[in-house]
């Protein structure tokens, strides 16, 4: 083929260059223009459980440019993580990550996601025993539902961590537990035990499927609350009584208060069981709102006619309980005992074979406050004289005190409640209550036998 005249060629070269037909001399352009690379994440952003593996991939081979701190990995390389897709990450916590694909100087526009830490591995509930000082060289425990898992013995005030793992969805009850009596053994309701903490496991929700950051407290109370601490002295202990103290309002003691409320207020608190040998009990009151409390030891035991109360309570002497803090309150019981005949004579004496009664024993002193003994009895008519008669004791009295002895009838003249104990407490907590017949007993340093007679 015969060459175009130069004068023709170069015309021709014009015309290709006007219609956009010719490349300029010394620039490449494609045929055909790609995008840039796409990257796909696996699983989704959104809640993982324990920790998520994050897998990055791309259609078409690329690199990959991860970052995990906040920083954006177009424009810096520090921290950055690279590599060929597909990538592999593993995140433990909550992350916002930031990353793009690249490939022959093409980049992909930055992506970001995030994915939120709902808690630890499905099935797990974790935490912490936060141990006070009153837990120092006890062993410690776990109870959860029916399955008690031992810790350790803490040196000093701390925090004891504990796991579950494996867990069945739905509720899960747990409580920390002292070894209170140094047996090695950790026995609910014998030993003392933390509130309960309820944790429900839903598996369907990520952020229910476990539980973590749990606190339970021993001996201890979270910082909004407070605690009070001592210890409980009594000579002569018995065995198997139920010795314990509540924190009560001072009010519960001023003229006017409700003895029924005071009774049941009585019943809370610290408990431990009595041990011939053992003199001092020490004890401890959690999770008070911060305030003034009077803290009453109360010892119960079986007497003749039911369970006797013997209690102490010093209203003049208030404990100021502060929110984080420990107020510590010591108290003794003492080695003396009482025993006596309680009668009553017609026309006080209520008709009826066997009566329900209660002898009540109090004194009260500026110095130590009040000890009271509240000692429920069955009295017995005698069907010569009609007068109704009953045994009662009472024990664990502090020497060198006076006491008042009074007795209360169910039905008898006097009577303002219809219950014997409700009359007896409010004796012992109202200076004006009525004062039915009564006999004083000085407590010296021996045991003292009366008769208490009502007219």
């Amino acid at each position: 083929m015969r060459a175009l005249p130069r004068t023709l060629a170069a015309g021709f070269t014009l015309f290709l260059l006007s219609c956009g037909q010719m490349p300029l001399p010394g620039k490449f352009e494609p045929t055909a223009k790609f995008p840039p690379p796409s990257t796909k994440v696996t699983p989704p952003p959104g809640p993982f459980n324990g920790e998520v593996e994050l897998t990055f991939t791309t259609e078409l081979p690329a690199t990959i440019f991860v970052s995990l701190d906040g920083a954006d990995p177009r424009t810096t390389s520090k921290g950055r993580i690279e590599g060929p897709s597909p990538l592999k990450l593993k995140l433990t916590q909550t992350t916002e990550v930031k990353y793009f694909a690249s490939v022959g100087g093409r980049d992909e526009e930055l992506q970001i996601g995030k994915w939120l830490r709902a808690g630890p591995a499905v099935g797990t509930i974790s935490g912490v025993v936060v141990v006070g000082d009153f837990g120092i060289n006890k062993l410690v425990g776990v109870t959860r539902n029916a399955q008690t898992v031992k810790l350790t013995k803490p040196t000093k005030a701390s925090e004891l961590p504990f796991t579950f793992t494996g867990l069945q969805a739905g509720p899960h009850r747990l409580q920390a537990i002292l070894d209170r009596d140094d047996d090695g053994q950790l026995i609910p309701f014998l030993d003392f035990q933390s509130m309960t903490e309820t944790i429900t496991l839903d598996f369907k929700d990520p952020y229910k499927a476990s539980a973590e950051n749990v606190r339970l407290y021993l001996g201890s109370s979270p910082p909004e609350l407070c605690t009070i601490a001592g210890t409980i002295t009594l000579p002569n202990a018995p065995l198997g009584q139920n010795l314990q103290i509540s924190a009560i309002s001072p009010d519960g003691f001023l003229g006017g208060a409700d003895p029924q409320a005071l009774l049941t207020q009585l019943q809370g608190g610290y408990r431990i069981f009595t041990n011939p040998g053992q003199t001092e009990y020490p004890y401890v009151i959690t999770d008070l709102k911060p305030g003034r409390y009077v803290p009453v030891p109360l010892l119960l035991g079986f007497g003749v006619g039911g369970v006797a109360m013997n209690f102490l309570a010093n209203p003049l002497r208030t404990v100021n309980c502060v929110a984080g803090e420990t107020a510590v309150s010591d108290h003794a019981f003492g080695p003396l005992t009482m025993n006596g005949t309680a009668v009553v004579k017609p026309p006080s004496a209520p008709s009826g074979a066997f009566n329900y009664g209660v002898v009540a024993a109090k004194s009260t002193s500026l110095i130590t406050g009040i000890q009271a003994v509240m000692m429920p009895v069955v009295f017995a008519r005698d069907a010569t004289t009609m007068e109704l008669s009953a045994a009662f004791g009472a024990q664990a009295l502090r020497t060198n005190s006076t006491f008042s002895v009074r007795v209360f009838v169910n039905g008898a003249i006097g009577s303002t409640a219809g219950n014997p104990i409700v009359d007896a407490m409010a004796w012992v907590i109202n200076p004006f209550a009525p004062q039915p017949a009564h006999a004083t007993v000085n407590m010296t340093n021996v045991d003292q036998t009366v008769t208490v007679t009502v007219p």
